[in-house]
């Protein structure tokens, strides 16, 4: 843009021949000066060379002959007057600029009248003022159009340049000072945006036409501001030196900023400043110089060519300053300009060159980190990926194993104790029993958290009434508080919600119990508030209280605050886990409050709901439920399936055991089933099929298929100790009532009596009495646990 505004004002400035000639230079002139004869000098005139000093009054006399009238209008162009000036033509003033009073070097052109003109000779007188610089630059006589396009090219590089150029370096400045401030361990950055806006400040105000302030007041503020920039440049110099340490230098350079203002202030009262600048300027050259070794210094670890143009930058600039100081104090021609205006801008711009190439160099470092951290990220995922795949195998494998002969040792414990009658060995029976149920509460817990992570649990949302729900927990919960010697409080409610009966019952049921168990007096009070179109059920306790800290934490799978030792009977920590994925589930936040030594409170938000669906009550127990049933039961684990055998005898079903799908098909192939008749008959081969899912030779899928290709439509029941996210989701796609191992006898025996009452075979056989897929006891959705061994 400065290249394109440079030669549009060239081109500008080229005289149009047939209209004006070029024009002439006038280079003689008459000068006077109070006190002094009147002599000729020839311009430009600096007066300080001539032994007059830098301020004063002056008149100048020019001869401007003209051998004809201009067709055109003419002008006076003179590239340094004062500002504050008065201008004659033969006789007649046409210019005068005394009230402005600043006294400073500018450019103008100024128009002639005609009427002021005459054919022959001519006189221009110019009078002038000034503080500093006194003297007179060429003067021209020319076309008017032609001097002020010439004028307006001079602008450009003399003015506009300098003053864009400075404002942009006070932009720059600012951008630095505000990383500065975000960042305060920036401090070299600080200085340099403090030295960069200050400096660039200064210089603009140099091609102001219009001082800010009274002269006086102005010299004494660019004296501050010149010393000020030394100073910070200085400041700026040592902040970049690795070895620097806080000593004399750095106080030596705060008294100097303190006592400026001081001296400048003294020396303008007193008329003295241009005295004080001559002492005070060579001064700062010389710090400037040695700041310039300072930075050659501490770049000179890392002499890279923009450390280099840093150095060679502040150089220029500090030879720019030098230039400056002899202009000001005369020693150059008038007709000179300053040049710090145009180095600082090249100085600071190549610091600020230096900041964007480390801010690049950051910026590709970031990136090559954030790299380095996906990649990482990718291989941890990974390897956490491989390890609970590995997890969930082992565990599938492990709770597998585990579940056999925990189920097998359930159905035995039951028929010793239907068996024992001798006082001491049924205390015995009773203590194994309690045991048993404590690890299948743990194998059930795993087996809940199992489901819900692999995603197989699914919800059935519809009216539920929260009362029966509070009389079954209560049910179940109120002998646990009565041997604590707690009180287990439900308050009445007729309020109804929208969700899953079986998990709201788990979720309350953990929730009781978790109470129950850190309550060590008082008691626990379970109730149900009407919130809008919601309904909040909270459970409280007079317990402990849990810590802020621990809010969290206590959510987690086997997190025991208050249970280092891992105590059995104290539970095992996956209650408060169960009630966090079940509520999450069914969309059900999960709230906590809680004071240290006052208690807890746990709520539940759900939506409230008109109407709930009625749930029928379990049957009674019978002596002989199974009598008349035919039963088929295939399971590999030859302890199991002896003690399913006796179990299911003793309750009076005719029971045809076998150890896998090959025993089974040649039982089944041992009938022909020709004819109708014997077909009839094939079909009276079991009232109902129960089946382990993992065999040896096949699957529990695949025997449930072998039976109902021989004998048709025949309910089925699969029992398995499978927990892994693959098992679970093909049992969920069978449309087969599931019982997981392990479980208790009467859980068994529900199952065996649900599945007896599946509508036809390839279709979803009818859950629990609610009409849900619990997640426990049996289940056409594939998950099963017994509601005894809840955690």
């Amino acid at each position: 843009m400065l290249v394109f505004g440079w030669a549009t004002a060239l081109v500008h400035a080229r005289p149009d021949p047939e209209k004006s000639a070029s024009p002439a230079d006038l280079q003689q002139a008459q000068f006077t000066a109070e006190g002094r004869a009147p002599i000729t000098v020839t311009l430009p005139d600096t007066w300080a060379q001539r032994g007059l000093g830098r301020s004063g009054s002056g008149q100048y006399t020019l001869p401007l002959p003209l051998a004809q009238m201009p067709m055109t209008p003419l002008a006076v162009s003179m590239g340094r007057v004062s500002s504050t000036r008065r201008v004659w033509v033969n006789g007649e003033l046409i210019e005068d600029t005394y009230a402005l009073g600043q006294g400073h070097p500018v450019s103008v052109v100024l128009g002639l009248p005609q009427a002021h003109l005459m054919v022959g000779d001519n006189e221009l007188r110019v009078e002038v003022q000034h503080r500093l610089q006194g003297g007179l630059a060429l003067v021209r006589v020319g076309d008017k159009a032609v001097l002020e396009r010439q004028a307006a090219h001079r602008e450009l590089l003399t003015r506009e340049v300098p003053r864009s150029l400075n404002m942009g370096v006070a932009l720059l400045a600012l951008l630095m000072l505000l990383v500065y401030w975000r960042r305060p361990s920036e401090h070299s950055m600080g200085l340099f945006g403090a030295l960069a806006l200050l400096g660039s400040f200064r210089n603009y105000t140099y091609f102001m036409q219009v001082g800010l302030v009274v002269a006086p007041l102005a010299d004494a503020l660019f004296f501050c501001a010149q010393v000020a920039t030394i100073l910070l440049f200085v400041t700026f110099a040592l902040s970049l030196h690795r070895r620097r340490q806080r000593g004399w230098p750095e106080r030596a350079l705060r008294w100097a900023a303190l006592l400026t203002p001081m001296a400048a202030a003294m020396a303008t009262a007193l008329d003295a400043l241009n005295h004080l600048r001559t002492v005070v300027y060579p001064v700062l050259l010389l710090l400037g110089l040695t700041a310039i070794g300072i930075l050659w210094r501490a770049v000179g670890r890392e002499r890279t060519p923009i450390n280099l143009a840093l150095v060679s930058g502040f150089a220029l600039l500090m030879v720019a300053g030098a230039h400056d100081y002899l202009f000001q104090q005369g020693h150059l021609p008038i007709s000179h300009s300053f040049w710090v205006p145009y180095a600082m801008p090249v100085a600071f711009g190549v610091y600020g060159l230096l900041q964007m190439n480390r801010f690049v160099g950051a910026m590709n470092e970031v990136e090559r980190f954030n790299a380095e951290l996906e990649h990482r990220v990718e291989q941890r995922t990974l390897a956490l990926q491989a390890a609970n795949a590995a997890k969930t195998r082992f565990l599938a494998a492990a709770s597998h194993d585990l579940r056999q002969p925990v189920a097998a040792i359930g159905l035995m414990v039951s028929l010793l104790r239907e068996q024992v009658v001798t006082p001491g060995l049924r205390r015995l029976a009773d203590r194994m029993d309690r045991a048993l149920a404590s690890m299948e509460t743990l194998l059930a817990g795993l087996l809940d958290l199992s489901r819900l992570e692999s995603g197989t649990a699914a919800a059935r949302v519809e009216p539920v009434a929260v009362q029966p729900v509070f009389d079954a927990i209560a049910l179940h919960a109120a002998d646990d508080a009565a041997r604590q010697g707690l009180r287990l409080r439900f308050r009445p409610t007729p309020l109804v919600v929208r969700t899953d009966p079986v998990l709201l019952e788990q979720i309350l049921r953990n929730l009781v119990s978790n109470a129950l168990r850190h309550t060590p007096r008082g008691g626990v009070l379970v109730a149900a508030r009407a919130r809008g179109p919601q309904v909040q059920i909270e459970v409280w306790d007079s317990g402990m209280g849990i810590a802020e800290a621990d809010r969290a934490s206590i959510f987690e799978e086997f997190v025991q605050l208050d249970n280092p030792a891992r105590e059995g009977a104290r539970g095992f920590g996956l209650g408060l886990s169960i009630v966090k994925r079940a509520a999450a589930l069914l969309g059900h936040p999960v709230g906590l409050r809680s004071r240290i030594g006052r208690g807890s409170c746990f709520s539940l938000r759900l939506p409230r709901e008109t109407a709930a669906a009625p749930r029928p009550g379990r049957s009674s127990p019978r002596e002989h439920p199974l009598a008349g049933w035919r039963l088929v039961l295939v399971e590999d684990d030859a302890t199991l399936r002896e003690s399913m055998a006796q179990r299911l005898q003793a309750w009076g079903a005719e029971v045809h055991v076998f150890d896998g799908r090959a025993a089974l098909r040649a039982a089944l192939q041992g009938k022909d089933p020709t004819t109708e008749g014997l077909i009839a008959q094939a079909r009276r081969f079991a009232d109902l099929v129960i089946t382990d899912q993992r065999l040896p030779d096949g699957s529990g899928l695949q025997v449930i298929e072998l039976v109902r290709q021989h004998c048709g439509p025949t309910p089925a029941l699969i029992v398995t100790g499978d927990t892994s996210p693959g098992d679970l989701a093909l049992l969920q796609g069978s449309s087969v009532p599931v019982l997981h191992k392990p479980f208790r006898p009467q859980r068994l025996l529900e199952a065996i009596e649900q599945a007896r009452g599946a509508t036809a075979p390839g279709q979803r056989t009818a859950g629990p009495a609610s009409g849900q897929a619990p997640l426990w006891g049996v289940s056409s959705s594939g998950a099963a646990a017994s509601p005894d061994a809840l955690p």
